[in-house]
């Protein structure tokens, strides 16, 4: 495989398995549905910290600080988002399913916030990885960064919820399967960090 191909894969797959996941995802929270919601997203809490990861490979193949700056992001996501999944997710389930229909508020509350910073902190580390690819390949890392931000937007109002969830996480891979391709392009990237490809130096008779 590929080094190229690797890193697309890495980078968009956990968005795209949480995607899928998301489909079966209920509406609400409530005595039928409590299994499969507490089910879901146990199966949720290694996933959410890769979906962070990609935007810090990226950034980081072409500009050291901005590979900082997206993995300073990316781990704020990998946190704070999982933290979500397990407040409201993993408890509020667990609540359910032991009988306890009160009582709740409180754990969604201190979730929401917790996963709005997440989503910030994601939306910071996909900035960070379409700066750090549009250096060295400038208008082709445009449209791959705007859909990654699009999509990292969205996973505030949608979660994986599906539909506008489904969404939110289909965009976000798509965003840094460009990004990836644009960061590996002959013409971009050397793949070295802090690096960029320039014009061989000719050397003549003096």
């Amino acid at each position: 495989m590929s080094s190229r191909l690797r890193l697309v894969l890495v980078a968009s797959l956990p968005a795209v398995v949480c995607a899928l996941i998301g489909l079966l995802h209920p509406h609400h929270l409530t005595d039928a549905t409590a299994s499969i919601w507490q089910m879901m997203h146990l199966i949720l809490i290694p996933l959410f910290p890769l979906v962070g990861l990609g935007p810090w490979l990226i950034a980081r193949r072409s500009n050291r600080l901005l590979g900082w700056i997206a993995a300073v992001g990316g781990y704020g996501f990998a946190t704070f988002y999982t933290s979500l999944d397990l407040l409201a997710g993993v408890a509020a389930g667990t609540l359910q399913v032991a009988g306890v229909t009160d009582g709740k508020a409180p754990i969604y509350e201190v979730a929401r916030t917790l996963g709005l910073i997440g989503v910030i902190s994601l939306v910071l580390a996909c900035v960070a990885a379409t700066v750090a690819v549009a250096m060295h390949a400038r208008l082709r890392a445009l449209v791959g960064g705007v859909i990654a931000v699009i999509g990292a937007c969205l996973v505030q109002p949608g979660h994986i919820y599906p539909g506008l969830g489904t969404a939110a996480m289909l965009l976000l891979a798509a965003g840094l399967v460009m990004l990836a391709l644009a960061a590996t392009s002959t013409n971009g990237s050397s793949g070295a960090p802090g690096t960029t490809k320039g014009p061989a130096t000719l050397a003549g008779p003096s």
